[in-house]
């Protein structure tokens, strides 16, 4: 393997803080994940799996004149064909700060992992848990098809940074290839925080003698591009790597696309990689226009039966009218013009329910999805997934399983919602189907005398 490889780095932060036992985050505990795929040898790929996370959302303990917590990393490989499990591999990352009040205890912890993973398709389940506090999880899962070029051109993942540079310092974590590349897991760019986006390319199986172009293109979600810039190169040997810089700070906020393109020397097309990333430039102003056109907008790019899907995950928000109407529209404009109304609704407050945008709905849909699947529903179908989708993860959760006696419950608390407010759900079958069975919510199943089901 000619590449040199990390397996962990996590960098912690010491700060100062006022003198309590312990510091609870009344956040949701979140953490950012990336990854990228590189070479190892005919027959595996190396994945490194990028995370940054927050001291601010960890769960804290006072150790002497400061705190520590840990976020646990577990993660869990499988073929996709037979369900074998590939790799299994579990991680302690330490948190340390000192003072809440520090910049620092705000800021963001960047960390990556890294594993030989063989050729196949395979999906990869991540689990984040803060420990001290391990209701409070976040989650990944995503498919990932490792497919080795034998002695073709080939190229790896981009890896987009926060920095990169020339380093002759082998024991840092972060040193590969006579580089310091610092990755940037939350893939968030601008001028509030990393006004410059670094990349990192790995190529594989070059012509030595050969001078290619190498073009990087910011593109929208569309792959309309906006901006891109082109240079040559002669790398001399047949496995290299390429590093580059792009302004991120003329951006419009939003989300685009960052494109590689090889070409030869006839200009000839010849490998591309993307990743996806976010602008966020609040000096510029943005092109006027109403929230139900941008919320159209955003929706440009989606199938019929794309909007047909988003809209039934918000049925939770929709009125029975709106759910009929949506019904009798077939074509993608009409789809999109009925839900960019529908979102700039829902984004002001609807039916009762708080105001909520339209991305941080489908990341709860999603966690509802990864969490809560039960038989062969999907986990938003599920009575604990709409109460993840409507008012977002709780507070706390207070999970009896059946060992304590009666049938396995758990109670979610919400602290914020209508000063107070508990769910109950019941697995009343033993099969991990829990079903809401009382809430103290206004609008909601209750049954004070719930507690009858368990029996």
């Amino acid at each position: 393997m000619i590449f040199k490889r990390l397996l962990i780095l996590f960098v912690s932060v010491t700060a100062c803080l006022s003198a309590q036992e312990r510091i609870e985050p009344r956040s949701s505990f979140i953490v950012n994940f990336d990854y990228a795929r590189f070479k190892n040898d005919d027959s595996s790929n190396y994945v490194e799996l990028y995370f940054a996370c927050f001291p601010s959302l960890v769960t804290l303990n006072r150790v002497g004149e400061g705190y520590s917590g840990y976020v646990e990393i577990q993660l869990v490989v499988k073929d996709t064909e037979d369900e074998e499990v590939v790799l299994t591999n579990r991680s302690l990352v330490p948190v340390t700060v000192r003072d809440t009040s520090s910049a620092s205890y705000s800021s963001t912890l960047v960390g990556q992992l890294g594993y030989v993973i063989p050729s196949g398709s395979h999906r990869l389940e991540i689990i984040a848990i803060d420990s001290l506090s391990p209701s409070r999880r976040d989650t990944l899962s995503l498919d990932l098809d490792i497919v080795p070029e034998k002695g073709r051109l080939s190229v790896s993942d981009l890896e987009l940074c926060s920095n990169i540079r020339q380093s002759t310092n082998t024991a840092d974590p972060f040193y590969k290839n006579s580089h310091e590349v610092v990755p940037n897991p939350t893939l968030l760019f601008g001028s509030v925080n990393h006004p410059v986006i670094f990349h990192y390319l790995e190529l594989y199986n070059l012509n030595a003698d050969e001078t290619y172009t190498v073009k990087t293109i910011l593109a929208d979600t569309s792959g309309v591009p906006i901006q891109e810039s082109s240079r040559k190169r002669k790398y001399g040997i047949a496995n290299a790597i390429d590093v580059g810089t792009t302004n991120a700070v003329n951006l419009l906020s939003g989300k685009y696309r960052f494109q590689a393109v090889l070409l030869s020397s006839s200009s000839e097309p010849l490998l591309r990689t993307e990743k996806v990333f976010y602008a966020y430039n609040p000096q510029l102003s943005q092109p006027t226009m109403s929230n139900a056109l941008m919320q159209e907008t955003s929706l440009s790019g989606l199938s019929a039966e794309e909007l047909a899907r988003e809209f039934d995950q918000a049925r939770y928000l929709a009125t029975q009218n709106e759910i009929k109407t949506f019904s009798q529209i077939s074509s993608p404009e009409g789809r999109r013009g009925f839900l960019g109304k529908f979102w700039s609704e829902v984004e002001t407050g609807k039916m009762g329910h708080a105001p909520i945008r339209r991305e941080e709905y489908l990341r709860r849909i999603k966690h509802a999805n990864e969490q809560y699947r039960a038989f062969s529903r999907e986990g938003w179908r599920t009575d604990r997934g709409r109460v993840q989708a409507l008012y977002g993860a709780p507070d706390e959760i207070d999970r009896r399983p059946s060992s304590e006696g009666g049938k396995p419950h758990e109670i979610w608390s919400y602290y914020q919602v209508e000063n107070g407010v508990v769910f109950v759900f019941v697995d009343r079958t033993g099969f991990g189907d829990y079903l809401l069975v009382h809430s103290t919510k206004r609008g909601e199943l209750r049954d004070d005398d719930w507690q009858r089901l368990l029996q």
